[in-house]
Order: structure tokens, then C-alpha cells, then sequence
């Protein structure tokens, strides 16, 4: 073989070895989610909780050959996927200030949330009863529905400590007037805060109804083609009743 021969062959490999470097490197994901939020996420839950489930049963049939779960605190996760540091998470509400950073997949599911009282505090009986105090949302959660108009208003004073465990605690020692939370998050952070759930009731009007989505940042490179794959996906398990059969599987 001539020195041109062996030249062209060694590109040819070279390009070659890329082309199967980039296909390996496309066969894998790394997503990351919050923890206690049940039936959502959360690692006590087998699967990881329903989302976590959908996440990765529609990218393991998209073809991934390996679809990995780290789990870091919700504040942390965003953080990660805006810079672009993994693939995505979930779930999240849609925000314009979020919009700015990630993009969003259609809805998933959706999930009410509601304003809770101690029962050995001042019960409320309606959501205007909440006007002028103080709310608990941990850090990271997105201020929407009426408790969202409330802070932007000024009309109520945001607490946020690091998880919803710590908001229900904050409750119980009569340092907040009320927590917003959906009832099965609310419930799981009553458990593991060791409080008794019949200390804690909620208004029965929602302050909020919120869509929950897939998130990728928008610093991904591949940030649409990963929207798009999750968006056929859920479609599908939509389309075969699957993904009607997973949601069923929990209360919320």
C-alpha cells in the first residue's frame, strides 16, 4: 500500500471512529429529578415514582441504551439542567421566567395544589382568608395560581426553606400561617416530618391546577431532538393506554 493509499484509509478510520463515538455517546442519558414527591419522584417508591417511570420506559424504547437517574435537591437539579450539566428533569410546571432557560414537553399529567392549616392554629375556609400571610414553598417551587398572584401582588409573604417537610414543621410551630402543597406531597412531608396527619387540614377550593412537564435546558445542544423523542413517546404510551394505566396506579 502506498504512502496516499495509507493516508486516505487512516481519515477513513479516523472519521469513522468518530462517527461510532458520537453514536455510543448518543445512546445515553443522564436525567435528574427531586426527591419526596410523591407519587412523582421519589426513591422509596419502586420505579422512582410514576414520572420517573414514564421518563424512562419512553427513552429506553426511543432506543437509549442506558437512561440513568441521579437525584439531587430541586433547587440543584434545575440548576444542573439550565447549564446544560444533564439531559433533563422532571416534573415541572410551566413558568415565562422558566421558559427564558428550558424547554418544555406537552403536559404529562396535571396536579392541584392546595393551601394548608394547623387545626390547632386559625383555620381557613377560603383562599381569600389568605391574603396578607404568610406561605410556605421551598426553595425551588414555582409560584403559580392564586398563591403565585398573592407574592407578585405582595399580598403574602413567601417562606422557603429547603423541602416541604421542613414547610409542615414551620406550620405545627405556628411560624408560617399556611403551606401550599398537592395532597400527596403534603401528606408524605407530614409523615416524615413524624407529625400527626389530623393536625393538618386544607382550603377545599385549589389554589392552582398546574400541567406537569419534561424539561430540557435550553444550553443542551440536543435539546430539541431530546423534546422531540420524549413528546413521540408520550404520545404512544398515551395513544396505547399505557400511560393512563401508570398514572392509575397512584392517587394524587
Amino acid at each position: 500500500m502506498n504512502r496516499s493509499h495509507w493516508r486516505a484509509l487512516k481519515w477513513v478510520l479516523i472519521l469513522w471512529g468518530s462517527i461510532l463515538a458520537v453514536s455510543a455517546q448518543a445512546r445515553e442519558l443522564r436525567f435528574v429529578t427531586g426527591d419526596a414527591f410523591p407519587p412523582f419522584t421519589d426513591r422509596d417508591i419502586a420505579g422512582g415514582g410514576i414520572v420517573t417511570e414514564i421518563v424512562r420506559t419512553v427513552f429506553e424504547r426511543a432506543g437509549y441504551e442506558t437512561v440513568t437517574i441521579i437525584w439531587r435537591s430541586w433547587l440543584k437539579g434545575y440548576e444542573l439542567t439550565v447549564e446544560g450539566n444533564v439531559d433533563g428533569t422532571f416534573p415541572y410546571a410551566f413558568t415565562r421566567t422558566r421558559a427564558k432557560s428550558v424547554l418544555f414537553s406537552d403536559p404529562i399529567t396535571s396536579l392541584k395544589a392546595y393551601g394548608w392549616y394547623s387545626r390547632n392554629g386559625v383555620r381557613f375556609d377560603d383562599k381569600v382568608d389568605l391574603l396578607g400571610k404568610s406561605l410556605c414553598l421551598p426553595l425551588g417551587y414555582a409560584e403559580l395560581g392564586y398563591a403565585g398572584r398573592l407574592f407578585g401582588n405582595g399580598q403574602a409573604k413567601r417562606v422557603s426553606p429547603p423541602d416541604m417537610k421542613t414547610c409542615f414543621k414551620l406550620l405545627d410551630a405556628g411560624r408560617v400561617d399556611s403551606v401550599i402543597s398537592p395532597i400527596p406531597e403534603a401528606l408524605g412531608a407530614i409523615q416524615a416530618a413524624g407529625l400527626p396527619f389530623d393536625d393538618f387540614g386544607h382550603i377545599e377550593e385549589g389554589l392552582s391546577d398546574m400541567p406537569l412537564h419534561f424539561i430540557v435546558g435550553k444550553n443542551n445542544a440536543d435539546a430539541a431532538k431530546i423534546i422531540a423523542e420524549f413528546n413521540v413517546g408520550l404520545l404512544q404510551l398515551r395513544q396505547s393506554g399505557e400511560l393512563d394505566s401508570i398514572l392509575a396506579t397512584a392517587e394524587y
